[in-house]
């Protein structure tokens, strides 16, 4: 069977720990793009990715804020979004006071700042991996009043944890995006309900999708569609839901082969 569409993480996935791209990875996607369409699916924001975007030269819509926004690169639009409730966003706020975490709250698509109470040296280093501006605001819960696009939690892994049960029954998505990160995002919101929309706006069927990702926002993707291949440095219950497994994203071209793809 021929796949598609190929939609890929950026942090840990595409992505060194530098925040570059390979050589030898962007080698192997400019050859996959001759067979297949390739998207990425990242919980980063539009300003974020941006750069990825271009030096990939992606064309379909892309899945960003782990499925709150999908973008179309080529006409600078937003295709679909969802928004955090405000009711939500305070909720989330204020069970979060209680915990050593730093917040950040996004507030819309065409902002590229992470809105903070405060500059810690945790902010600072995700603000430079992520080369994003800061904004200081003495109140976070007067701006969930404009419905958030989500929020994310900076801390230990311990304490992260303990603040996603005191966040249990919250009816926004709660999910682990890394080791130390945290992000309350929209009702229903997810990557796998994101790629699932952007598959139906391209007519592309989810069984002819290969998903490629290292956290637990991306089980949501590897449960709907047909193949689902985690990196080797993936948490052991991402790896466990996944089809395939690799060290490095040029491995995928053997599984390409398997499938007979035709040659570009």
């Amino acid at each position: 069977m021929k796949f598609e569409l190929f939609a890929f993480d950026l942090d840990g996935t595409l992505l060194r720990p530098d925040g570059t791209i390979s050589s030898e990875t962007k080698d192997f996607l400019r050859l996959l793009k001759k067979s297949s369409r390739i998207t990425l699916a990242t919980g980063r924001s539009l300003s974020s990715s941006w750069p990825y975007i271009e030096e990939l030269a992606i064309k379909d819509p892309v899945v960003l804020y782990h499925g709150a926004a999908i973008f179309h690169p080529q006409g600078k639009s937003v295709l679909r979004e969802a928004r955090l409730p405000p009711e939500l966003a305070r909720f989330a706020l204020k069970v979060a006071a209680a915990f050593p975490v730093e917040v950040q709250l996004y507030r819309a698509v065409d902002d590229p700042h992470i809105y903070v109470e405060r500059i810690s040296p945790a902010i600072l280093v995700f603000s430079q991996k992520e080369n994003l501006p800061v904004k200081i605001v003495p109140e976070l819960e007067k701006m969930a009043a404009e419905w958030p696009l989500k929020l994310l939690f900076i801390g230990p892994e311990g304490v992260l944890e303990e603040l996603r049960g005191a966040l249990r029954g919250i009816e926004a998505t709660v999910v682990r995006s890394e080791r130390n990160y945290l992000e309350v995002l929209p009702p229903g919101v997810s990557k796998g309900a994101g790629l699932a929309w952007l598959c139906e706006w391209l007519g592309v069927p989810l069984a002819k999708v290969v998903a490629v990702g290292d956290q637990e926002s991306d089980v949501s993707m590897f449960e709907r569609v047909g193949l689902a291949v985690a990196m080797a440095h993936a948490p052991e219950p991402v790896r466990r839901k996944a089809k395939v497994v690799v060290q490095t994203i040029p491995e995928l071209q053997s599984l390409i082969d398997s499938f007979g793809f035709p040659p570009p």
